[in-house]
Formats: C-alpha cells, sequence, structure tokens
C-alpha cells in the first residue's frame, strides 16, 4: 500500500528525487527513494543542547539525512 501524503521534487547530487511526506506522527517526516536499497526516512530531532537537527529512521544514515534535509528546508522556504 503507498503511503499517502504531499509530494515535492528536491535536486540532490544533480538529479531530481521525489520527497513524499508522510501525515500524521506529530513531526515532519519524510521518506526519500535512494538507489541504495531500502528508501530513506528522515525527520527532525532535538538533542540534548536543545539544536534542532535532521536524523535518519532507523539511525545510521544521518549525514545523508542531513543533506537531504536541508534540501528538504529550502524547499518550503521556497513555496512559503
Amino acid at each position: 500500500m503507498e503511503a499517502a501524503g504531499d509530494v515535492f521534487e528536491i535536486i540532490f547530487n544533480d538529479k531530481p528525487i521525489l520527497v513524499r511526506e508522510l501525515p500524521g506522527s506529530g513531526r515532519p517526516l519524510f521518506l526519500i527513494p535512494v538507489q541504495e536499497g531500502k528508501p530513506l526516512v528522515i525527520t527532525t530531532a532535538t538533542g540534548a543542547d536543545g539544536a534542532v537537527f535532521w536524523t535518519s529512521i532507523p539511525e545510521g544514515r544521518q549525514a545523508l539525512a542531513q543533506s537531504i534535509g536541508k534540501l528538504i528546508e529550502a524547499h518550503f522556504r521556497k513555496t512559503n
């Protein structure tokens, strides 16, 4: 079954990627198809110091989550 939610495009590594926003989690949650296999799921989290950062679910792909998260932020800044 395909997840419902808004879909938008970002450019990552000079290639368009469709990002799906997943509804209902109480915080932003995004599904991103990647060539390395399973889709990447990312969200924001708050560190012990209060700083908000992008992270992958499950953890382990933080560098990719940070890179794509910044592009998602830029997309929303453009549309608002």
